[in-house]
């Protein structure tokens, strides 16, 4: 016959009821009702077939027998809760690998320059970045944190924000100087355009004239295939183009860049988004790198979730 093996919570409300020298107190401290107290050490009497408590006007005490068990119970719950809390340490230090995805851009203006921080306060952590400005496959990948401004119905994923933005059209005062400033959208026909890759030879501009919507569509002279080379390209001179107005503030406030048709502004927001797979959201190491992430948008670049 197999050796009666006892439930380690029954155990505790026995170690509880004696210390407390009440079923009813031991229940109160455990915030649960009295008879699972008592129902817990009557399995124990049952499965040992010995007495283990008596019971009279002047509360609970032990048996010979309960004494020994008891002694025995106090080392095989601590030993228990030892290993919980090593476990619960281990289930929450932040260590391995996590690859990250963003853009080139994005990359070198807002994770770069956090990394040292987050690498002093998660030594164990392990950063792959992969940097591309086409929007990656988890799955496919292997992408454990990718960082989006939009969220496509093909995939499930997790999604935090990071913040919103707005996107502006920026050249440098050297080529206004040469070509003049434009006085309204349309006037963007006389100008040289640089554009992305991804968005074709031609690209729709919309902005905000009087109340309404205004949209013109461009032929570009550049194209580029990151946003990195669009935004050096506009520094060095080539033309007009798009960029997120965190990226160009630091170009902005230098006197590199500047903000072109401000007036006509569409005011459209745009939101940043660390997506993850959902099987891995309460990976230490994943929520570490979003919460790194979220830090670093707020430091860097002053976004912030709503």
């Amino acid at each position: 016959m197999r050796p009666f093996l006892p439930d380690p919570v029954d155990l505790r409300w026995l170690v509880r009821s004696l210390e407390l020298k009440s079923f009813s107190a031991a229940a109160r401290e455990m915030d649960v009702a009295v008879s699972v107290v008592s129902r817990g050490v009557d399995r124990l009497e049952a499965g040992f077939g010995i007495s283990l408590l008596r019971r009279s006007t002047h509360g609970l005490s032990a048996t010979p027998e309960g004494a020994e068990l008891v002694q025995g119970a106090r080392e095989v719950l601590g030993r228990l809760d030892e290993m919980a809390a090593s476990f619960d340490k281990r289930r929450h230090h932040v260590a391995g690998s996590v690859r990250l995805a963003s853009s080139q851009e994005i990359c070198e203006q807002l994770v770069v320059p956090q990394l040292a921080a987050l690498r002093e306060r998660h030594p164990a952590l392990r950063i792959e970045l992969v940097a591309d400005d086409r929007v990656v496959d988890l799955v496919t990948d292997g992408i454990d944190v990718a960082l989006r401004t939009t969220l496509g119905n093909s995939e499930a994923v997790i999604a935090r924000e990071l913040g919103s933005f707005e996107r502006r059209l920026y050249a440098a005062p050297d080529y206004l100087r040469r070509h003049g400033h434009p006085a309204e959208p349309a006037d963007l026909h006389q100008h040289q355009t640089v554009t992305h890759t991804a968005q074709g030879p031609d690209v729709t501009w919309a902005f905000r004239q009087g109340g309404r919507k205004l949209e013109v569509t461009l032929t570009s002279q550049l194209a580029a295939s990151s946003t990195a080379l669009l935004h050096r390209a506009l520094v060095a001179g080539a033309g007009i183009g798009m960029l997120s107005q965190p990226m160009a503030a630091a170009d902005e406030r230098a006197g590199q860049l500047v903000e072109v048709l401000k007036p006509f502004a569409p005011k459209k927001r745009y939101t940043m988004y660390a997506v993850s797979l959902p099987n891995r959201r309460n990976a230490s190491r994943i929520q570490a790198v979003t919460a790194f992430l979220q830090q670093a948008a707020r430091q860097s670049w002053g976004l912030a979730p709503r």
